[in-house]
């Protein structure tokens, strides 16, 4: 028995070696693609820093002067890709109270998940309360499905293609339109540390069409956003009482429907993080909580699928649990991750 216990603490052992987190924030270093680190403290943390040295007021001038511009005789005088959340809400806010612009149009890409009633209310609430033409996509929706499939089978990505979409669609339709400027919200890249660069425009602009990241025009932040989108109309999980999610630490982000969270939950067996570790760790930047709070929570929460998400996931695309499980288990990272006798994969170093 003792030389078990002692295995075990080996084990333990070796697996803090292997796995490192981030000195300021907690976040798990060395898996997720992409992130930067300095001296043991991750990219995104060091962003946050850089950001309290950008004029975030000269860019906002800069951007009511561009939009003056810009500004033609066309039905609309620039877009918005938006889900209907908090971000979106808070774009079109600021668009039309603070840079003057009049009619931006509204592009929505639909979801094949089941939606929420929070969901329903804020796709519904952005163009009715802001009185604004909104026009939803919805790719074909068979053709959609077999690509989750396939992408979740093949890679435990399984909206790869339709995350590729949500930027490349809304662009199209806009170019299309004569609409010469398109604004997505935050600059993921700087805003999750593979890029030390707050960039305004997007690699996807071209000589047609500007694509602007609103977060690189008014700092990121999660309080700012769900301020101001609650101010007009936004509307979380808690208004409806429908969902209590696990593997979550908040009721106001990707809430629109169930299915989708399996694909953000998909990182963890792979990479050893997802939706806990993403937002508690930008709680820690925003000053929200702790490291060791935010430590907490990754331990307690951040292995867990939400069972309705799962559940609603598996029936869309056509799957059994016995195949979503099976799937999970080939594309696992077993140095990060091991599975325990529930068949719940948990990180390595945060087993007791």
């Amino acid at each position: 028995m003792a030389e078990r216990e002692r295995e075990r603490e080996r084990e333990r052992e070796r697996d803090h070696r292997i796995i490192r987190t981030c000195q300021k924030c907690g976040f798990i270093l060395g898996t997720r693609p992409g992130l930067k680190e300095e001296n043991g403290i991750c990219l995104a943390c060091l962003n946050q820093e850089r950001k309290k040295t950008i004029d975030w007021t000269q860019r906002q001038t800069w951007l009511t002067e561009y939009l003056a511009k810009k500004r033609s005789g066309g039905a609309h005088d620039c877009a918005v890709a938006v889900s209907g959340g908090k971000d979106s809400h808070t774009i079109v806010k600021r668009l039309m109270e603070e840079h003057g612009a009049r009619n931006p149009l509204l592009i929505c890409m639909a979801d094949e998940f089941t939606s929420t009633q929070a969901g329903l209310h804020n796709r519904k609430n952005i163009a009715a309360h802001f009185d604004l033409d909104m026009i939803t996509i919805r790719p074909r929706p068979k053709e959609v499905l077999k690509q989750i499939r396939e992408e979740f089978c093949t890679k435990l990505n399984p909206l790869a293609t339709v995350e590729k979409n949500l930027y490349q669609l809304p662009i199209q339709l806009a170019q299309s339109m004569g609409i010469s400027t398109i604004f997505f919200g935050e600059n993921a890249a700087f805003e999750y540390g593979s890029s030390q660069e707050c960039a305004i425009f997007s690699p996807l602009s071209n000589d047609k069409i500007d694509v602007l990241y609103f977060g690189a025009i008014w700092p990121y932040s999660t309080e700012d956003s769900l301020r101001e989108a609650t101010s007009c109309g936004f509307k979380s999980l808690d208004a409806y009482g429908e969902w209590f999610r696990q593997g979550n630490i908040e009721n106001f982000t990707q809430i629109d429907s169930l299915g989708y969270l399996v694909h953000i939950w998909c990182k963890f067996p792979k990479f050893g993080f997802q939706r806990v570790s993403d937002i508690a760790c930008r709680f820690v930047r925003e000053g929200k909580l702790t490291r060791d709070q935010a430590m907490q929570y990754i331990r307690d929460r951040d292995y867990q699928l939400d069972p309705a998400a799962k559940d609603d996931f598996c029936r869309t695309v056509g799957l059994t649990e016995k195949e979503f499980d099976k799937t999970v288990a080939v594309h696992a990272n077993h140095e990060i991750v091991v599975c325990d006798v529930n068949n719940i994969w948990r990180r390595r170093d945060l087993v007791d």
